[in-house]
This record gives structure tokens, C-alpha cells and sequence, in this order.
């Protein structure tokens, strides 16, 4: 079994704070300083500790690479194996960081008539269906909802003393913003809760497209997101492009180093700061810009 959350120095990640115009102020949550590096520790403990006995079966699950470095390191903990679904999307710092972790992986080929993500999420399901791998698919695993739930959103409340108006974050499997957003509404049903998706993606609509944005996104909504999309009160689709121009704006102006994603988020802060004013906005920033060094710098 797992040892307690607080034994891996999960959590307890830092907020950067900024005043922008309008007079309103933005908390960012800074997971680049989680255990392992991302946002992606929360879940992937939680996820595991609650796993059940899989009689020996190999863990597989369709990742980005954060989520996959994080599965890996507790399922070793719990000795079981682990299967990584990777896509060409993914990064070079990511692919050479799951390298160096020893992570067995296989790099998936985009199906005809699917994306790279639902190519993955394909490959996942008919592994599963051989009776020798189990799927934790994050995109329907109420765990993954509720280590953000239990973990992330309480020590974003303790963060700000609940003083919240908005909270903007990024969204792919839906965990995150879903376990954000039923907290923050149980504290408060006044908080705004916007996502944030790359242009191409379609959680919230729009028209199918690519992106490189690998760690956001998906083809349609996932099912954590149809089974909490009552506590988003809006979004923003953001390209490719603008992600990475406040990517390089944040590094310059703050000497902040934070992945793509997050500049996709900070893209749709600068949008809605010109619709509101007096208000405490929290940004979630997923990790850091070591992954995505070679889009970036």
C-alpha cells in the first residue's frame, strides 16, 4: 500500500501573485514544484492508492507524459506494471524524461478518423479488452476528480483565506477543473469557474482541428466533464500560438518558467481582466517550462 500523501511531499505547491488591470489580482498555483513535477502527482496518487487488486495485470493508461511519470512511480510502489500510451505529439523534454525514468512505452500511431488522444484512448480500451491490462482512463476515473477535490482545491481555499472570486483553468481529462470547481462551489456558489482548451479541441465545442498543445484537450468532453459540467460557468479556446507567445511574456515580465498549458491559461487571464474588474483570480499552472523547451525558448 501507499504510504500517506503528506510522505511524498505532495501538494503544498506556492502561489505567485500579480496585480493587473482593472485592479484585479491573480493567485497563480504553481505546480511545477509538486512531487515529480506536475499537478499530475495528485492524481496519479490518489488514482493508485484507490486502485484495487488487479490480479497481476498491467496497469495502461493514454498520458501526455505527466500523468505517466506520476502512474509509474506509485504503481512501483504498489509493484505493479505499468504500460505508458504516448503519442508523437508529445514533447521531446517529456519523451526524454520518461526515457530516464525506465518507463515501458508505446508510441501510438494517429487511426484514420481520430485524433492522436482518441488513438490512445483506442489502444487503451482494446488492451484492456485482452483481460491482461487494466485501463485506469483518467478521463472517466471519479479518483482523478477527487484528488483535486480532497487535495488540490482546499489547499488553493487555504491559499487565498477563500477570498476567490474566479478560478481559470486548463482542462483535458476534466480532474482538475472538475474536483476545483464542486469544491468551490460547495464553499461558495458565487465563484466563476472558467476552462481553458486549445483551439482544435471540442470539451466545450468548436470545430475538431490539431494542436500542439498535447497536455490539454480532447475530442469532445471526457466523462468526468459531462458529469460535472454544471459547475463550469464558461470557457475560452485558445490557439497554439497565443499559448506560446504568453509563455515567452510570462518568462520575461514575471521570470516565471511554466509549460504551454499555462500560457494557454494566462492567454484566457489576460481575456477575461477586460471584463472584470476588483476581482482575486486563481490560475491553475499545471507545470513547468522544462517539459516544452524546444516549442518555447
Amino acid at each position: 500500500m501507499l504510504k500517506d500523501i503528506e510522505e511524498y511531499n505532495i501538494g503544498n505547491t506556492p502561489m505567485f501573485v500579480i496585480k493587473l488591470k482593472n485592479n484585479n489580482w491573480l493567485y497563480i498555483k504553481l505546480e511545477k514544484f509538486n512531487f515529480l513535477g506536475s499537478i499530475k502527482a495528485r492524481t496519479a496518487y490518489y488514482m493508485v492508492k484507490n486502485l484495487c487488486d488487479i490480479k497481476h495485470k498491467c496497469v495502461v493508461e493514454s498520458t501526455s507524459g505527466n500523468l505517466g511519470i506520476a502512474l509509474n512511480y506509485f504503481l512501483k510502489e504498489r509493484d505493479i506494471k505499468f504500460l505508458c500510451l504516448i503519442d508523437e505529439s508529445i514533447s521531446d523534454d517529456k519523451l526524454d524524461k520518461i526515457k530516464k525514468s525506465g518507463i515501458k512505452y508505446r508510441m501510438v500511431k494517429k487511426q484514420e478518423n481520430l485524433d492522436f488522444r482518441s488513438s490512445r484512448i483506442k489502444l487503451a480500451k482494446d488492451l484492456e479488452r485482452t483481460g491482461f491490462y487494466h485501463w485506469t482512463n483518467q478521463y472517466d476515473n471519479e479518483y482523478n476528480m477527487l484528488a483535486n477535490f480532497k487535495y488540490t482545491a482546499p489547499e488553493i481555499w487555504e491559499n487565498c483565506n477563500g477570498n476567490i472570486d474566479i478560478c481559470i483553468c486548463p482542462v483535458g481529462s476534466g480532474g482538475t477543473i472538475s474536483g476545483i470547481a464542486k469544491y468551490m462551489k460547495e464553499k461558495n456558489e458565487n465563484i466563476k469557474i472558467i476552462g481553458v482548451e486549445p483551439v482544435g479541441s471540442t470539451i466545450f465545442g468548436g470545430v475538431e482541428g490539431d494542436y500542439i498543445n498535447a497536455g490539454t484537450g480532447l475530442r469532445g468532453p471526457s466523462g468526468l466533464i459531462k458529469n460535472n459540467r454544471c459547475f463550469i460557468d464558461g470557457y475560452y479556446q485558445i490557439d497554439d500560438k497565443e499559448s506560446i507567445h504568453y509563455c515567452k511574456e510570462i518568462m520575461e515580465q514575471y521570470q516565471l518558467e511554466l509549460g504551454i498549458s499555462s500560457g494557454m491559461t494566462f492567454a484566457a487571464v489576460m481575456k477575461h481582466v477586460e471584463k472584470v474588474s476588483n476581482k482575486h483570480i486563481v490560475m491553475i499552472s499545471p507545470d513547468g517550462l522544462e517539459n516544452y523547451k524546444e516549442l518555447i525558448v
